[in-house]
């Protein structure tokens, strides 16, 4: 028989208190963000399940299947999703339930849809998806509820669709910290920002975010310039040189999306006479490096394996127990962490 994971277990891993445990259990606060991340993770890695969990964690009659969507974003990305996929088929502790995962190498509708169509020929009865804020998309989530297959979006919404929930990062305040970060480093210059593609919900608000806090902190964004890179090294680096190089009074760039290190090789070949100061989104291996190094000022991090296991929990609860979600729209923690913190 496996050992009963106990929360004074978790506690005396991480060092916290039961009370600490069951804060972070239950999603209330007064917990800091390191801690709560580290109480997480063991949480995850042991799983540990609460009494009502456990009781709540009878199989299901019948086995279901749900289909997980994962986008072509990067190695970082997909790991993060993937553990808290498994971390929620622990937490259920359900061996009838089951994800079926299909990772994606591009972003069209079209390879979205015929990958939707694969997993529906295995007989899904529910998804989690991650895909642009498009008309093809939302008509495609449309038509899934319509034959009884709730969607449940994931990090990037498409919220003119029928989908059942949202569980990702507030966006525009992801954005909002950022341009709060920055914006004591400008000393009268201008700003670039590189996003991936606006057409993800996650991309659009975090520029919208920041240039609204740049307005109410400046009273002016005609400093501010954006790019488009598609999360792409050679586009990143590419746009990053050309703007450091055709404007002398850059001193500031917002990173909101990938590619970091395509940034940083930029900036290391255009050899700047003077400082610029980078923000990025997301504790990925290269933003950690370039954070220790000095190179990144800030990283406005967030959960993507919170975001992955919350939306497999939601859809589990509603298609074993009938439960749905009390709210449309589920945020994950926003933390700022500095070299400091490493």
């Amino acid at each position: 028989m496996p050992m009963k994971i106990t929360s004074q277990m978790i506690a005396d891993k991480c060092g916290v208190s039961r009370g600490t445990v069951d804060r972070v259990v239950n999603g209330r606060a007064n917990v800091a963000p390191e801690v709560r991340a580290r109480v997480q993770q063991a949480i995850d890695e042991l799983g540990y399940r609460t009494p009502a969990q456990r009781r709540q964690a009878q199989p299901a009659r019948h086995g279901t299947t749900i289909g997980f969507v994962i986008p072509g974003w990067g190695d970082y990305y997909t790991r993060q999703t993937r553990r808290g996929i498994q971390a929620a088929l622990r937490r259920i502790g359900d061996p009838s339930f089951r994800v079926e995962i299909r990772e994606l190498t591009g972003r069209s509708n079209h390879e979205y849809c015929t990958c939707i169509n694969a997993l529906e020929e295995s007989k899904i009865a529910g998804l989690v998806l991650n895909a642009a804020d498009t008309m093809p998309m939302a008509q495609e989530i449309d038509r899934l509820t319509a034959m009884g297959i709730p969607v449940v979006t994931c990090n990037s919404d498409v919220p003119d669709s029928a989908r059942v929930c949202h569980i990702g990062q507030d966006l525009v305040k992801s954005g909002r910290v950022a341009a709060g970060l920055l914006v004591p480093m400008l000393a009268g210059g201008d700003v670039l920002i590189v996003c991936g593609n606006r057409e993800f919900t996650a991309h659009r608000l975090r520029v919208d975010g920041f240039l609204e806090r740049l307005y109410e902190l400046e009273g002016d964004i005609g400093h501010a310039h954006v790019i488009e890179c598609i999360e792409r090294y050679d586009l990143t680096y590419d746009g990053v040189l050309r703007e450091v190089r055709r404007n002398p009074r850059l001193r500031a760039i917002y990173m909101a999306n990938e590619s970091v290190k395509g940034c940083m090789d930029a900036l290391a070949r255009a050899r700047a006479p003077q400082p610029i100061h980078v923000v990025c989104n997301d504790l990925t291996p290269y933003a950690r490096e370039y954070l220790a190094d000095g190179r990144v000022d800030f990283i406005v991090d967030q959960d993507f394996s919170g975001q992955a296991r919350r939306a497999v929990e939601v859809l589990y609860e509603l298609l074993a127990r009938r439960r749905k979600p009390t709210e449309t729209i589920m945020h994950v923690r926003t933390s700022i962490i500095s070299r400091e913190l490493l």
